[in-house]
């Protein structure tokens, strides 16, 4: 007795006739021919075989192999720009699947090939902002160590304002005791402390404060000139600095 067979293997096809995988037909039991409904999209016939790297396309008569790169990552060999392949077929001309090493590789010959002339160029533009970087570095860091030592910060901006003129008033009442104070004045009068120990102490924080300021900037500026010097960005990684051991 003959085994009815009720479904057969098809191939499955998208818009474009390329073969997307195996499918199944129904035997038509209406029909006397034992024929079976082929579902939309799909052919009767044997699959292709598979082949790396290649799509198989129904050309209506037998099963054409193209290159498939679809869902790979190639590159604009005239920018190094990265274009993600959707469709099957050859890489156009402007685009290859090798990556472009740095911008300072063309695409010569059919390779990228480093550019020595806009490689040092590049790498000269590199280490300058590195430079400023670390020079911006350096800069807060400094200003932190003197805030944090000064007291700078836990003070309203408008007295700190007021350092200068306290120093400079200071400093010439201890010139000649007679010398006009009206800003430390007001202070002692306002804090009910006699002028002459608000002076003095006002002297001796001025003092403290140029001291303290003189050596952060000694120390400051001989970082900045090894970091000015530095050759390359093994040289201006080696440079540190920490203020006060902070």
């Amino acid at each position: 007795m003959t085994q009815i067979q009720w479904t057969k293997p098809v191939c499955q096809l998208d818009a474009d006739g390329l073969y997307l995988g195996p499918a199944e037909a129904d035997l038509d039991v209406h029909a006397r021919d034992g024929s079976y409904l082929v579902p939309g999209g799909c052919i009767d016939t044997a699959p292709p075989e598979p082949r790396d790297g290649h799509a198989a396309r129904w050309t209506g008569e037998a099963w054409e192999y193209i290159p498939d790169h679809r869902g790979k990552t190639a590159y604009n060999i005239n920018d190094g720009s990265a274009v993600q392949i959707e469709s099957v077929g050859e890489l156009p001309a402007e685009l290859t699947l090798d990556p472009r090493p740095s911008e300072a590789h063309e695409w010569r010959k059919g390779r990228w090939t480093l550019n020595q002339a806009k490689a040092a160029e590049l790498a000269a533009a590199e280490l300058e902002q590195a430079k400023r970087d670390k020079l911006l570095a350096l800069n807060q860091s400094a200003q932190d160590y003197i805030n944090a030592v000064a007291g700078i910060d836990l003070l309203p901006d408008f007295e700190v304002r007021t350092w200068t003129l306290q120093a400079l008033e200071a400093k010439a009442w201890a010139a000649d005791p007679n010398a006009p104070t009206p800003t430390l004045d007001t202070i002692s009068a306002a804090r009910s402390i006699p002028a002459d120990i608000l002076k003095q102490k006002a002297l001796e924080k001025a003092l403290a404060f140029e001291q303290l300021t003189a050596t952060v900037v000694g120390f400051r500026q001989a970082i900045e000139s090894q970091i000015k010097q530095a050759e390359d960005m093994d040289q201006l990684a080696a440079i540190e600095f920490a203020f006060g051991g902070r």
